[in-house]
């Protein structure tokens, strides 16, 4: 199987021409796929611990610009005809499911069927307060936001009851290119194996590594055999290893993808980047 290459900017940036270099760069360099991250706030300071590093803190600071991921992937999808366009990840109780599956849904068709929408439940309590959305029970909240998209785009007319969204019976169009938008779960706790096992057409597992990573693929397995699924039908998408022999570790456990990082502002840097990654470790 041949691993697909995606490519996240390593920082932010709304600057349209670098964005529109950047994008049409990776399709010419062959990537499969750009990812956009989401923070519709950075708080000055937080007391809330980034688990993706050992200090707690994430890269992106409060200087840093962060686009909306979603507008960001529409104007790369007008840049672009292959790229594939994913979101790692929107913070989705932070959403209203019912605007979100329709904003979800035109950019899938604006772009031809080209977006992945990468879910997770976040960690930034602060950001949550800013926007009024209670940070307890996120879990519960993104499984049945996901539940109420799935029946905007297949119910003719919709309905859904829930305990935090109703609605029904109604209408949202456009319907995304293949009936219903791809779901990429994201995170490494047992809730996010068991999220993506219900709900994912992909599963990205964020900072992990060895024997944690090979328990949490085990339980994914597990947990699509429990739902009457195949397990070889949830996409795992990962961090990109820095050498072949990690990188044919993953491949042997159902990784089909694989993402490094890149700075949108510089071409040339971007470039040696993506070929030496494919040339030294993915061997292409």
């Amino acid at each position: 199987m041949e691993l697909k290459l995606g490519v996240m900017p390593s920082n932010g940036g709304a600057d349209p021409a670098t964005i529109a270099r950047f994008v049409r760069l990776l399709e010419d360099l062959g990537c499969e796929s750009v990812w956009a991250v989401e923070h519709v706030v950075v708080p000055d300071e937080y007391d809330s611990s980034y688990p993706y590093d050992p200090s707690g803190r994430m890269s992106l600071g409060p200087h840093d610009d962060i686009p909306d991921p979603l507008h960001w992937l529409t104007f790369a999808a007008a840049h672009t005809t292959t790229l594939r366009l994913g979101t790692a990840m929107l913070i989705l109780p932070e959403h209203n499911p019912v605007d979100l599956a329709k904003r979800l849904a035109t950019v899938d068709v604006l772009s031809g069927g080209r977006l992945l929408a990468g879910i997770g439940v976040g960690w930034l309590r602060e950001e949550y307060d800013a926007l009024g959305v209670p940070f307890a029970e996120r879990g519960a909240r993104a499984d049945e936001y996901l539940e109420a998209m799935h029946a905007l785009w297949t119910g003719a007319p919709a309905r859904y009851e829930g305990r935090f969204v109703s609605f029904g019976p109604v209408h949202s169009r456009p319907r995304p290119v293949r009936g219903t938008v791809p779901i990429v779960v994201g995170g490494h706790s047992r809730a996010a194996v068991r999220r993506a096992a219900r709900f994912g057409a992909g599963w990205y597992p964020l900072g992990v590594r060895g024997d944690a990573f090979a328990e949490l693929r085990a339980a994914l397995r597990d947990e699509c055999r429990a739902v009457g699924r195949d397990p070889d039908d949830v996409e795992v998408t990962m961090r990109a290893p820095g050498n072949r022999g990690e990188l044919e570790t993953l491949r042997s456990l159902g990784v089909a993808r694989v993402v490094i990082r890149a700075d949108p502002n510089d071409p040339v840097g971007v470039r040696d980047k993506v070929r030496r990654y494919q040339r030294e470790v993915l061997g292409v």
